[in-house]
């Protein structure tokens, strides 16, 4: 019976060999199955100790590597260099990242941003990518992760690859480990200098195997507290920035100045923001030796995250009005032309807003994402190995707004008028009953101030100074009052307005399966062959909506809950109001809310360094950290409305085969593949059709569907050539055609207007919201993003944990898409056309080109110096990346543009040092000014200025098993500075916060 039952498990195994037949083991060293991936592995997981052995691992990456690759490796079980996989993946030539709230979050690969994430070598599916390509890993906790690799070309046998680079996420396994158990832990306090509390970051591994079964699980929670704070321009979108349009001489009514055309800023803000970010990460594994040379492998990747952004600020604006609010008294000629005048950037200026106010502003973001790997690997020492991979990626983000305003006018500066109709059960003792059915005229904020405040704003120093705070204002705090004074006193506040807008929910699938072998021959130049198929299906669902709330006796919902809003008897489907004097009166749909009537208020000084602000008075953000509860509450029952131009349904089916053939020539002093990858392309999306306004909104009605399908297939051809000069010294030429789908919003979104209240006396539409201007961000018949790379490069390694390499790159752009304004007829809220605005657009781009070159030095100095020389603990890891790039678009002297979020420049540094117990690194990372946003306000682009970033760590072996250890990162307190254009012409300024950890890790 034992005999018969192993007979027809032999024949089902050989059988299920022949099903693989068609596929292949990648000979990416560092990422899929390879020739030499039980010895990699073994580096990088077993040997890895201390810094050098985290070089080490990662040269041995580069040096047996198929294509171009770089590699960053953990120096201890679940301890990656940096804080974030981000922040550890940045310190790589030609990674650009972006930071959020101080921690590393997106990331560009040679100056693009269409990177594929792959875990463990197939598509990665996270919370913060599910709509985008670009990786985002805040969520992501890295202690999960032994590694990270870098492919900056392609291989045909890679799978998915992005149009400049792949980052291949590595997990811990349970056959990477030695046989019997093994625990690893650690605990860690993180604390800012800003935020001030200490967080707890946790972290345990356990993993056991036997040599024929294995089972891992590791697990980590954190919970930081994060703060930055803002400057500048009261909205960091390039495209609001000045959306109140040119500002003219006869505009400020200065003169002389005639001819002379300014940036027409619609207000500054000053704000901070406390972000705390609760991470939940969880990795299992299994693994078995089923015997006759397969095993199989079962992952599970989990993590989820919730995230509250509590932002509290002050505002000064012109609330939509009138230009001319601010008088530049220091600028500069710039010699561009526009409009038929001469643009002028201005340094510093009086400022006269009609409305300042505070501010308090919350988004939370809950995300979470599970990615499953089912694997069946077959190698039974023989010439054919083969692979079956299942993938199943669930993600989810759901994003809640919750706003507040705190009004310090009593309405005649923005409004022209001092009180609102509300009614009867509204109306308070000293109101005046006016109504048929007792409504009264009710003070709007009787102790607000009545006149415009003047201000001095002055942007040339290092950061911005406010000030004129001590001047006098008019208003209800009498004669003498300054305006400091309305800002410190809380009785001086009415609720301006309450909002929840741009809600989101983000839901997204990836299913996977693909069969892949390898075919090794015993001799000849060919010495093997891989094959495989894959099928992936990519979904997303997509949903914004605003909260509408009942206001009022009527129940009509409104978006803007507000006391600028009234209630007119000219909306068709809900109007409230009664007859005053016989006629029709309509209600505000905001009566007279003392700030701290529904919330709890706080008093905000600290504004980062920016100077000259008083304290004001501001709801806590923390009141928002459930914006539906809060509106429900204090309204009633709440109702979501889909906004139908940000809403949409895409499908993305993939269908990709490839052939590739490995070599080997010359004595074996060349090396390389040759393939060919065919993907077959099936989209479709579903997009909603925006109708007329809903009353009181800028949120269009939802009157259909529109769904569309394109398909198209590439093919994309690849070669990579390693050629041995001498046995420490290769040379490689790679190149690849690659094909990276659009972000799927790209594809998916429709129409979406922005509306703004009109407050020009005596327009025709003063009072109501009209169209300022939209965006149609979504084209199904848009093209994807394609690319043809090449890759030269010359890498000489001095010692296991010494290399040096220089290499050059150019990317074509063949297809990609920008930005275009054009001038549109929309409607106002009212449903009425009266005037064209600027849409902006998604075209298909003419093509670009991003071209370059890398330098790169890894040093351990033990590996050149004699063991007892001082710097034989010492070690260095420098890198160079110059990626100039043009084609998205020309400036406005008519220049072609970089590709938006590219820096020409960065620039790596660290220095180590690893003794027997003491270890020590500092790291300095260096990014030349990015492009962060084109054509806003006309023509002008938005920059950030070069930046320069710090970070250090260290850590003390107590015994063999136990260490503590200690970080800091942006020890400099480094900031990010914006401008429009020119240097001089300021736009923003972000600061993060100095943040420290110290720790204690174990292992056993």
């Amino acid at each position: 019976m034992r005999d018969s039952l192993k007979h027809h498990h032999g024949f089902k195994r050989t059988a299920l060999a022949l099903c693989v037949l068609a596929a292949t083991q990648s000979y990416t060293a560092s990422a899929q199955e390879t020739e030499t991936s039980d010895e990699l592995d073994d580096i990088e997981v077993i040997n890895v100790s201390g810094i050098r052995g985290s070089q080490e691992a990662s040269i041995f990456a580069k040096r047996h590597a198929a294509t171009v690759v770089d590699s960053i490796a953990a120096t201890d079980i679940g301890k990656l260099p940096d804080v974030t996989i981000t922040d550890s993946l940045q310190r790589i030539s030609g990674v650009q990242i972006r930071r959020t709230a101080g921690e590393g979050g997106s990331l560009n690969i040679r100056g693009l941003p269409q990177v594929v994430t792959q875990l463990n070598g197939e598509q990665y599916l996270g919370a913060n990518s599910v709509v985008s390509t670009q990786p985002n890993f805040s969520d992501i906790p890295s202690p999960l992760f032994r590694g990270a690799d870098v492919f900056k070309n392609a291989t045909a046998n890679l799978g998915n690859a992005g149009i400049t680079g792949t980052v291949n996420l590595k997990t811990y396994r349970p056959f990477d480990f030695e046989e019997g158990s093994t625990f690893s832990g650690a605990a860690e306090v993180q604390r800012g200098d800003e935020t001030t509390s200490n967080d707890p970051n946790l972290s345990a591994l356990y993993n056991w195997q036997n040599g024929k079964v294995g089972f891992m699980l590791s697990g980590t929670y954190a919970n930081v507290n994060l703060a930055n704070s803002y400057n500048g321009l009261n909205t960091a979108n390039p495209g609001d920035a000045g959306w109140t349009d040119r500002t003219s001489a006869d505009d400020i009514g200065v003169a002389g100045r005639e001819g002379r055309v300014i940036l027409g800023a619609q207000g500054f803000s000053a704000w901070n923001q406390g972000t705390e970010r609760e991470r939940i990460g969880i990795n299992s594994s299994t693994q078995v030796d089923l015997g006759e040379g397969f095993i199989f492998t079962a992952d599970v990747f989990y993590t989820e995250q919730e995230e509250y952004n509590r932002k509290v600020g002050l505002s000064a604006t012109n609330k939509w009005g009138p230009r001319g609010w601010f008088e530049p008294t220091e600028e500069r000629a710039t010699g561009a032309m526009i409009d038929g005048g001469e643009m002028y950037a201005w340094q510093q200026a009086e400022l006269y807003p009609s409305r300042m106010k505070s501010f308090t502003q919350n988004d939370v973001y809950n995300n979470s994402s599970t990615n499953i790997n089912l694997q069946l690997d077959y190698d039974n020492g023989g010439a054919f190995t083969g692979q079956f991979r299942a993938i199943v990626g669930r993600a989810s983000q759901e994003h809640r707004h919750g706003y507040n305003e705190g009004d310090m006018t009593n309405g005649q500066t923005t409004l022209g008028r001092t009180t609102n109709l509300v009614p009867a059960d509204k109306c308070r003792p000293e109101d005046e009953v006016v109504g048929d059915q007792g409504g009264c005229l009710q003070a709007i904020n009787a102790l607000g101030y009545s006149e415009n405040p003047h201000l001095t704003y002055d942007t040339t120093g290092e950061h911005p100074v406010w000030s004129g705070f001590d001047r006098s204002l008019a208003g209800g705090l009498g004669d003498g009052a300054t305006i400091a004074d309305y800002m410190g006193n809380l009785g001086s506040y009415n609720v301006g307005a309450y909002s929840s807008e741009n809600n989101e929910n983000a839901n997204g699938d990836i299913n996977a399966f693909s069969m892949k072998g390898k075919y090794l021959f015993e001799s000849g130049f060919v010495t093997s062959i891989e094959a495989g198929i894959r099928y992936g299906k990519r979904s997303a669902d997509y949903e914004r909506y605003h909260l509408f709330s009942p206001v009022q006796t009527a129940g009509c919902l409104a978006q803007w809950k507000a006391t600028d809003v009234l209630l007119g008897a000219n909306a068709p489907s809900c109007s409230d109001g009664e007859v005053v004097d016989g006629q029709f009166m309509p209600y505000a749909a905001l009566e007279n809310i003392p700030l701290d009537q529904n919330n709890n208020v706080i008093q905000v000084s600290d504004f980062g360094p920016v100077s000259g602000i008083p304290t004001v008075w501001a709801v806590d953000p923390a009141d928002y950290d459930d914006p539906e509860a809060f509106h429900n509450r204090v309204f009633g029952q709440s109702t979501r409305e889909i906004v139908p131009g940000s809403s949409f349904n895409a499908d993305v089916a993939e269908l990709s085969y490839f052939l590739q053939a490995n070599f080997e020539g010359l004595d074996g002093l060349l090396t390389g593949n040759v393939g060919v990858r065919v993907i077959e392309t099936d989209l479709s999306v579903k997009q909603n059709i925006a109708g007329d306004n809903l009353p009181y909104s800028a949120t269009a009605i939802d009157v259909g569907d529109v769904l569309s399908d394109n398909e198209y297939t590439d093919v994309l051809p690849s070669l990579n050539l390693a050629y041995r000069i001498t046995d420490n010294v290769i040379a490689r030429f790679a190149y690849s055609e690659n094909m990276t789908p659009l972000n799927l919003n790209q594809y998916g979104e429709g129409l979406a207007l922005s509306n703004a209240l009109d407050s020009v006396e005596g327009s025709p539409t003063q009072g109501q919201f009209i169209v300022t201007g939209g965006s149609l961000a979504g084209n199904p018949q848009l093209d994807p993003w394609r690319s043809t790379n090449y890759d030269l490069s010359l890498e000489w390694y001095v010692g296991q944990a010494s290399m040096v390499s220089a290499a050059v790159f150019r990317v074509d752009i063949d297809s990609f898409t920008v930005n275009e304004t054009v001038d549109m007829e929309m409607p106002d809220a009212d449903g009425i056309v009266r005037r064209s605005v600027p849409i902006t657009t998604l075209v298909q781009g003419d093509g670009g080109t991003l071209e370059g070159f890398e330098l790169g030095a890894k040093v351990a100095f033990s590996d050149i110096v004699e063991p007892d020389s001082l710097l034989a603990s010492f070690g260095i890891d420098t890198n160079f990346t110059y990626s100039p790039s043009e084609g998205a678009g020309t400036d406005i002297y008519g220049e072609e543009n970089m590709f938006t979020d590219n820096s020409e420049r960065q620039f790596n540094v660290i220095g180590w040092y690893q003794g027997d117990r003491f270890e020590a690194r500092i790291a300095y990372n260096y990014r030349s000014e990015r492009l962060a946003g084109q054509g806003g306000w006309g023509a002008l682009n938005l920059f950030q200025a070069p930046t320069s970033y710090v970070d250090i760590s260290a850590s003390y072996d107590i015994t063999e098993n136990m260490s503590v250890y200690a970080q800091g990162s942006n020890i400099t307190g480094e900031y990010e500075d914006y401008y429009l254009q020119w240097e001089d012409q300021y736009a923003f300024q972000n600061y993060y916060e100095t943040r420290y950890i110290v720790g204690v890790r174990a292992k056993f």
